[in-house]
């Protein structure tokens, strides 16, 4: 039997958890339907606003910083607004879309983001109105600034400010109110408390961040000349970290997003406390599009049935008792490092990531003084043969370095 993928959560039941991010891949309907066709459990719809310096976009507003890293080690660099329509020219593509996504199964999610406290209370009214299941609202955004008001992760960034709107959000509305929350210079854990006593059903973590790269031949910042925004598969480390500080805070459900490049990016976060998870970069940035999504489905579904897990709920938060504070960490076991000589090609660059001088090179394969190893784990992380590993006591737990 296969497993069951549905997760029941905020009143409505997902065929799977994988939610299409608000962005791009969701800026109208045509393409929002793309995403059901997909087979995606839930989509989020572009973020809606008044505010008209967030409709007209910038040219060029995409690229790449560390492309040789791609696809697995890169960044992407963005300068991206709010959906280009006005909230009225975007309501009939809300109803075109909740129409296609109820005849398919799949959840629908409005973005809002508002100019006005009074406008974040019209914005969720208009879009409860077009037939959405839900809201989620953009306290994320790296790129609203400089409008005169809090937008985006300038608001989110507020936990009072955030814990107001979301009232104001939560009271004009019947349907359930998520926010999209940043990690950006505050505890998202906070934010996260301070909505939630305003009535919030769950929180989606975290958005990317606000970044700054140039270009030293002129010093000029890529782009336009102004901060974008940056994320890309390295950010997954740091969206776990969030996700199950906000998991063993809050009893409250979790949307993760941010970093979600593979099937097992997608386990990781269930297993720190996820209900759903979003992805954008993978369909943007990836070689599939929206092909991706029956990868993560397949993925997720084929390791499930591996590990006998009958259901997502059997595996969510399973790592969140095992996460330990610094005090409890064993200090007293102790691992050494071993060369497997057929393996190893005499590169000599371990000796250089040694700090103990416990590695020197005899008939040109890398030897190792025991005596002087501290079982640090740089070699075996960093040799590009796997020639060297650690020998001890358990499990050294270095990672897959597939």
């Amino acid at each position: 039997m296969k497993p069951d993928l549905s997760v029941e959560v905020w009143g409505k039941k997902f065929k799977n958890p994988i939610i299409v991010a608000s962005a791009t891949p969701t800026k109208d309907a045509n393409y929002m339907k793309k995403c059901v066709d997909a087979g995606a459990g839930g989509l989020i719809s572009k973020t809606v606003t008044y505010e008209k310096a967030l409709h007209r976009y910038v040219s060029p507003r995409f690229t790449v910083l560390h492309k040789k890293g791609w696809p697995h080690a890169f960044s992407n660099y963005s300068a991206e607004f709010l959906a280009t329509y006005t909230p009225e020219e975007w309501m009939p593509e809300m109803v075109e879309t909740k129409k296609y996504c109820a005849e398919n199964n799949t959840v629908f999610i409005g973005s809002i983001s508002g100019d006005t406290l009074e406008n974040w209370g019209k914005l969720a009214k208009m879009v409860e109105e077009s037939g959405a299941d839900m809201i989620e609202c953009n306290f994320g955004c790296p790129h609203p600034r400089d409008l005169g008001y809090k937008s985006g992760q300038e608001l989110g960034s507020d936990p009072e400010a955030a814990a107001q709107v979301t009232k104001i959000v939560v009271e004009a509305v019947k349907i359930p109110v998520i926010i999209k929350l940043t990690a950006e210079a505050v505890d998202p854990v906070y934010v996260a408390k301070r909505v939630a006593a305003e009535g919030a059903s769950g929180v989606t973590v975290h958005n990317r961040f606000p970044a700054l790269d140039i270009n030293i031949e002129t010093g000029r910042p890529l782009l336009h000349s102004t901060f974008a925004g940056v994320g890309g598969p390295w950010m997954r480390p740091i969206m776990l970290k969030w996700v199950a500080k906000v998991a063993k805070s809050l009893d409250i459900p979790i949307s993760a997003t941010n970093g979600i490049w593979t099937w097992e990016d997608v386990v990781k976060s269930i297993m720190v406390g996820a209900s759903t998870v979003q992805t954008c970069t993978a369909i943007m940035y990836g070689s599939k599009q929206f092909g991706v999504i029956q990868d993560f489905i397949k993925g997720l579904e084929d390791f499930m049935g591996a590990k006998g897990y009958n259901s997502i709920a059997e595996m969510r938060g399973i790592t969140l008792n095992q996460l330990k504070t610094w005090d409890l960490v064993d200090r007293e076991s102790r691992f050494l490092s071993e060369v497997n000589p057929d393996k190893c090609n005499g590169c000599k660059l371990c000796v250089n990531w040694c700090f103990y001088g416990a590695i020197t090179m005899e008939d040109k394969k890398a030897q190792i003084d025991r005596t002087k190893c501290d079982g640090c784990g740089l070699c075996p992380s960093l040799c590009p043969r796997d020639a060297i590993t650690l020998d001890g006591l358990g499990h050294s737990y270095l990672g897959n370095f597939r």
